[in-house]
C-alpha cells in the first residue's frame, strides 16, 4: 500500500524548502498538524559535514558535475539542495527582464516571454520576502573582498560605474574563507537548512533524504490526485555507492510539488508522459544556463601599483566570492530592441581548479593554450589574476533529449562526475552576446592599463544556474507551467523551482527563484481549500522563518601583543 500525505514535495533546495515552510505555517495556522513530506535524492548534510577542500570524497558527497553535450552543469546534492553550495549574491532581477521579448528563432512567435501576471512590480513584495527570510545585506566597502575592491577600482579608471553585491550572509560572523562553494563550515551563508527548511520542520514537515523520483501517475481514490514511485539510494556508511538500493516505495498525496530543479523537473515528468498525457510538448525544452559566461583578468602588480597606489592587493583568494560588479552594460539599455544585447559584470571567485580552465593570455594567438611555457606563465601568476561572471541575455539554448531511468542524470559511480542526455548548441544571438560581453571586458582592461583579458576557452560551457526546461508561459502552447507554477490541465501539479524560469535573469538567479516560489505559494495557500487542504484562515499572513545553525564551526581569536592566533573548535 502506498503511503499517503496531504503534500508531498520532491527537492529540498530553495522552491521546495519555501514551499515545505509556507505550507507548514498554513497547517499550523488552522489548527492542524502538517501532513507534508519533503523528499531528497542525496544525503542529510550538517554544516560540520563539509570541508574547506575540492577532494573527489566531500565533492562526490555535496555536488552533481553534470556532463551533456555542449555543457557541464553544477547542481547541489542533498538536504538543502544548491543552497548549501551557492555563492549567496542576491540581487533582483531588472524590470526589463520580465518584459523580454527575444527567443530562438525556432521558438514560436514574437510575444513577451514571461506570463501577463509575472512583472519586476509584481514580484517585488516577495522579493523583499525572500529578502527577510534569507537575511540579505549588502555589505560596506569596508567588508568588500580585495578582489571586489579591485574590480571596482579597475572600472572606476576605465570610467565605469560600479556597486556592491547584496548577499544572504551573516557577514559578522562570516571569517572571509572564500569556500561558499563547498558549503560553509562557520554556518555563515544563509542556507536553507538554517531557516526555511529548518523552520518547515520546527512546524511539523517531514524531510526524507535517500530518496530519487522516479516517475509519477494521477492517482484514482480522490482526494489523492498522484502517486510517485521513489527508488531510494545508498548515500550512507563509509562506502556509499550513490546507486539506487533496489528498494522503492510510493506516495499518494493531494499536491504534488516537483522542485528537482532545471536538471531533475524535466527528465521526471518526461518519464511519466505516459501516465500524464496531455503534457505541454514544450516540456524539457528550452533549457537555459542564466547566460553564465566567465572570464579573467591577470593583473600586472606593478601598473597596479603605479597607478592605483594598491600595493598588496594580492591574494584574490580572501574574502567573500561575490562582492562588486557593473550593470553600464545593462542600465541605459532600454525597450525591445537591445532585448538579447545586455548583460553585467560580476567580479566572482569560482575556485582554485577554475584557472586552469582559461586562455593563457600571451602571444601566439590560439591553440595551444593548455600547455607550454606561455601556459605556466600564466598559472604562475595566480595570486594576481581575478575571474569574472558575465550574465548575458540568452535564449536558453538546451533541450534534454531522453530522461534517464530514474533522477535528472545516470550515475555511473560513487562519484561526483554524472551524464544526463540533454544538447546544450548556443544560438547565434547567445554567440554574439558572449562576445559582447568578452569585448567590454577588453575594453576596461585597456582603458584602466591595469591588466591582460584571460579568455575562458574549456570546450564546453560551465555553469551552476540552470533554469528552464518546464518554463512558465501564458498558454500549453509556450510552456509547461501557468503563472502560479502549476502545470497545465494537471490539477494539483505543480513546479516551483529553478525550471519554471523562462529567461535568463542577468542576475544571480537565487533570489527570482525565492521571490517565484514565494509567490506561487500565496497562490497556492489561496486556493487551498480546493486541493483538500486545510483553508487559508481569516487574517492568516505569512511570517519570517527562524535561524536554526545547529552544529557548526567557530573560530576562536585571542589577541596577544601584535599577533592573532586562530583556533577552531565545533559546537554540537
Amino acid at each position: 500500500m502506498p503511503e499517503r500525505v496531504d503534500i508531498c514535495i520532491v527537492g529540498s533546495g530553495f522552491g521546495g524548502s519555501i514551499s515545505a515552510f509556507r505550507l507548514a505555517e498554513l497547517y499550523r495556522a488552522a489548527g492542524v498538524t502538517p501532513s507534508i513530506q519533503v523528499l531528497e535524492r542525496g544525503p542529510r548534510h550538517l554544516h560540520t559535514d563539509f570541508r574547506q577542500s575540492m577532494d573527489v570524497d566531500l565533492l562526490s558527497r555535496i555536488y552533481g558535475l553534470i556532463q551533456g553535450q555542449g555543457a557541464q552543469i553544477v547542481v547541489g546534492n542533498g538536504v538543502g539542495g544548491g543552497s548549501n553550495l551557492y555563492l549567496a549574491a542576491s540581487l533582483r532581477s531588472p524590470s526589463e527582464t520580465f518584459e523580454r521579448r527575444d527567443h530562438r528563432p525556432d521558438d514560436g512567435p514574437d510575444r513577451r516571454m514571461w506570463p501577463k501576471q509575472v512583472s519586476r512590480a509584481a514580484l517585488n513584495p516577495y522579493y523583499a520576502r525572500a529578502e527577510q527570510a534569507l537575511r540579505v545585506q549588502r555589505p560596506t566597502w569596508k567588508q568588500v573582498a580585495k578582489s571586489g575592491g579591485l574590480w571596482a577600482a579597475t572600472l572606476d579608471r576605465a570610467g565605469n560605474s560600479c556597486d556592491r553585491v547584496p548577499v544572504a550572509i551573516d557577514l559578522d560572523r562570516c571569517i572571509q574563507a572564500k569556500w561558499c562553494h563547498t558549503g560553509c563550515i562557520f554556518a555563515a551563508k544563509n542556507s536553507v537548512i538554517t531557516n526555511y527548511l529548518a523552520s518547515a520542520e520546527q512546524l511539523g514537515a517531514v524531510v526524507r533524504p535517500n530518496g530519487e523520483a522516479g516517475q509519477t501517475r494521477q492517482s484514482a481514490p480522490r482526494p489523492y490526485r498522484y502517486a510517485l514511485t521513489v527508488p531510494e539510494v545508498d548515500n550512507e556508511g563509509p562506502n556509499p555507492t550513490r546507486q539506487a538500493t533496489g528498494n522503492t516505495f510510493e506516495i499518494e498525496c493531494k499536491v504534488l510539488i516537483l522542485s528537482g530543479g532545471a536538471m531533475g523537473n524535466s527528465p521526471l515528468l518526461m518519464r511519466s508522459r505516459q501516465n500524464l498525457p496531455a503534457l505541454s510538448s514544450q516540456l524539457g525544452k528550452h533549457l537555459g544556463i542564466n547566460g553564465d559566461h566567465i572570464a579573467a583578468v591577470e593583473y600586472d602588480e606593478q601598473k597596479v601599483s603605479d597607478l592605483l597606489g594598491l600595493p598588496g592587493y594580492g591574494q584574490f583568494y580572501k574574502g567573500n566570492h561575490i562582492t562588486t560588479m557593473t550593470y553600464d552594460y545593462f542600465a541605459g539599455k532600454p525597450g525591445h530592441v537591445n532585448d538579447g544585447k545586455r548583460f553585467t559584470l560580476q567580479e566572482i571567485y569560482l575556485s582554485a581548479l577554475a584557472h586552469t580552465l582559461y586562455d593563457d593570455g600571451r602571444p601566439p594567438a590560439g591553440e595551444p593554450s593548455w600547455w607550454g611555457l606561455q601556459k605556466k606563465r600564466a598559472l604562475s601568476t595566480w595570486n594576481n589574476h581575478i575571474e569574472l561572471l558575465a550574465m548575458v541575455e540568452e535564449t536558453n539554448d538546451g533541450e534534454f533529449l531522453s530522461p534517464p531511468p530514474t533522477g535528472g542524470a545516470v550515475h555511473p559511480n560513487s562519484g561526483p562526475v554524472w551524464i544526463a542526455p540533454f544538447t546544450y548548441q548556443l544560438s547565434d544571438q547567445t554567440v554574439r552576446v558572449r562576445e559582447a560581453a568578452n569585448q567590454a571586458i577588453k575594453g576596461v582592461l585597456a582603458r584602466s592599463g591595469l591588466g591582460r583579458f584571460m579568455k575562458f576557452s574549456f570546450r564546453t560551457a560551465n555553469a551552476s544556474h540552470p533554469l528552464g526546461g518546464c518554463r512558465m508561459a501564458d498558454s500549453v502552447d509556450f510552456g509547461v507551467v501557468d503563472h502560479r507554477n502549476e502545470v497545465f490541465d494537471y490539477e494539483g501539479l505543480f513546479c516551483i523551482d529553478s525550471s519554471a524560469i523562462p529567461t535568463s535573469l542577468s542576475v544571480n538567479p537565487s533570489l527570482t527563484i525565492s521571490a517565484v516560489s514565494e509567490r506561487a505559494c500565496e497562490q497556492l495557500i489561496e486556493r487551498a481549500a480546493d486541493y483538500g487542504l486545510p483553508a487559508k484562515p481569516a487574517g492568516f499572513g505569512p511570517g519570517v522563518p527562524g535561524v536554526f545553525l545547529g552544529p557548526h564551526t567557530t573560530p576562536v581569536r585571542r589577541r596577544s601583543d601584535r599577533e592573532v592566533d586562530d583556533k577552531v573548535r565545533s559546537y554540537g
